[in-house]
């Protein structure tokens, strides 16, 4: 490629949600005020599937649920838009979740029968594969019309960058293949990172008696699921085990989607989550405890004019242990907790705000996960047929026996000692959440940015530090869940997987990005 087919203005490296909503922002800014210039976008991933990212692709498939109600998922005015092509598209929507999904996926069609014919959306936990729907024929339908105006040039480009370099104002952008792109603006926008690989550093490794699934969305969910139907079909043993790490969303789908199809439940015996806590995120609401719980160590802190971000967290840890000991469940709780340490938040300066954001937000949200009744229902008739057991621990090792059965190892947490499950298992899925920014397996790019002193990793270990333009370098943006352990309008930002927290900080970028461009032909 020569210099003149390969400069753009705006480089997305990455096309998952949040790229998305910034495009669309930055394409309702130039509808309402054009700029006297074409600007030319470069929109470049590494799966051919643009706009939706993992959570709302295909990579999913069309039959995992959100793990919040709709109304909690996405705020306004886009809930409403949502809602309104909801209503138009439902027929080929819900036929596309019936023929994906198996007899979960049935009973909740049947469950919420009369709710989907009249409409109501709102406190439904719906496939999250129609949000995905729904944003990739919102943008194309904004791009064609940005294009036919001639406010904007797209180009797509299906590969991974493993380089990014400053090149005086400009960035040179080194793909897979070699070629190279030059772009004045890039955001960088490449989603959560990677799952740390537990075992053999492979995606899949299979055994005659084990099949161990690093990444379960690679190449895709549907694979994955046929490749485990296979295993099952050669299997002579009966008592199957499954073991899943990590009680997280991801987790929960595997475990829901295990139970959604029948060719799968019905030759698995038992299925094992493990985490740290050894809790299952909760679903339903204790309304008697609700009203009688009172977070009272982070009350007390009320009455302090100043506080130190450790001191806001010991609060929360100590009532959060207070709900425990009464069995008070995350939903019951994490309204009144979160609410009483958001208050709480104004009283730090900037540097112990970024300290919470950098090093406790994340943790006390590890301890408030509330999932879709859907999921948990899923566990509780587990547990009626004595099929299901949570361990409280952190992976260590798949040990292989004389028998050439597998067994797990794992660190327990109340003894901390290392211990060998007393079960054999055979399916495992990794579901334990992303690594960290100073691990030695991150993507190539994001060592290579770290190490061109283009980006610098914040204290989180999941974020890198940017202005209040969302630049780690000039020109260089950030967002989506790289932003972790940042400040924005005097807020706080420890996780970016939320969608209302996306929408908001896309828009920001979008706003700074129009501003460039639009300050830029105005001196020209």
């Amino acid at each position: 490629m020569d210099f003149e087919t390969n400069h753009t203005d705006i480089t997305f490296i990455g096309s998952g949600i949040s790229s998305s909503f910034t495009i669309l922002h930055f394409l309702d800014q130039l509808k309402e005020n054009p700029i006297d210039k074409k600007i030319s976008l470069t929109i470049i991933d590494k799966y051919p599937e643009f706009y939706t990212g993992i959570p709302y692709g295909i990579r999913s498939g069309f039959s995992v649920l959100l793990i919040t109600s709709l109304k909690n998922f996405l705020p306004e005015p886009e809930l409403t838009k949502f809602v309104e092509w909801l209503n138009l598209n439902k027929e080929w929507l819900l036929e596309e979740f019936r023929s994906d999904g198996g007899e979960l996926s049935l009973e909740w069609l049947s469950t919420h029968k009369e709710r989907l014919k009249n409409n109501e959306w709102e406190n439904l936990f719906i496939p999250r594969r129609f949000f995905g729907c729904y944003i990739d024929q919102k943008i194309k339908n904004n791009i064609e019309e940005a294009q036919k105006n001639n406010s904007i040039s797209v180009d797509y480009i299906t590969s991974e960058v493993i380089d990014l370099e400053k090149n005086k104002d400009e960035y040179r952008i080194t793909l897979q293949n070699k070629e190279e792109i030059i772009s004045e603006k890039v955001i960088l926008s490449v989603g959560s990172l990677p799952t740390l690989q537990l075992w053999k550093n492979e995606d899949l490794i299979s055994d005659d008696n084990l099949i161990f699934i690093n990444n379960p969305y690679k190449p895709c969910l549907k694979e994955v699921l046929k490749k485990l139907d296979t295993f099952l079909e050669n299997k002579e043993v009966k008592d199957v085990n499954a073991l899943i790490v990590g009680a997280n969303a991801s987790g929960l789908e595997m475990l829901y989607k295990l139970n959604d199809l029948e060719n799968l439940k019905s030759r698995i015996n038992k299925f094992t989550l493990l985490s740290t806590q050894g809790l299952s995120p909760d679903s339903i609401i204790d309304e008697e405890g609700k009203k009688r719980y009172s977070p009272e160590n982070l009350i007390a802190l009320g009455n302090h004019e100043s506080l130190s971000a450790e001191q806001i967290a010991e609060a929360t840890y100590k009532d959060l242990d207070i709900a425990d000991e009464i069995h008070l469940g995350a939903a019951s709780t994490v309204d009144i907790i979160s609410s009483a340490f958001g208050s709480l938040l104004r009283k730090l300066n900037e540097e112990e705000l970024r300290k919470f954001a950098c090093l406790y937000g994340n943790d006390i949200g590890r301890r408030q996960r509330c999932a879709g009744y859907h999921y948990s229902k899923t566990i509780d008739i587990l547990k009626e047929e004595s099929r299901f057991e949570h361990i409280a621990g952190r992976f260590i090792d798949i040990k292989k026996g004389a028998d050439h059965q597998y067994s797990l190892e794992y660190l327990d947490t109340k003894s901390k000692t290392n211990k060998i499950s007393k079960d054999p298992v055979h399916i495992v899925f990794n579901c334990i959440g992303g690594t960290k920014l100073n691990a030695s397996d991150i993507p190539t790019l994001l060592s290579r940015v770290i190490a061109n002193k283009l980006c610098v990793p914040n204290e989180s270990n999941i974020g890198f530090d940017v202005n209040e333009s969302l630049e780690a370098s000039e020109n260089l943006h950030i967002v989506g869940p790289l932003l972790a352990g940042n400040i924005f309008d005097g807020k706080a930002v420890w996780h970016v997987e939320h969608c209302g927290r996306i929408i908001w900080l896309s828009n920001l970028l979008a706003g700074k990005v129009y501003n460039y461009f639009n300050q830029k032909v105005m001196k020209e």
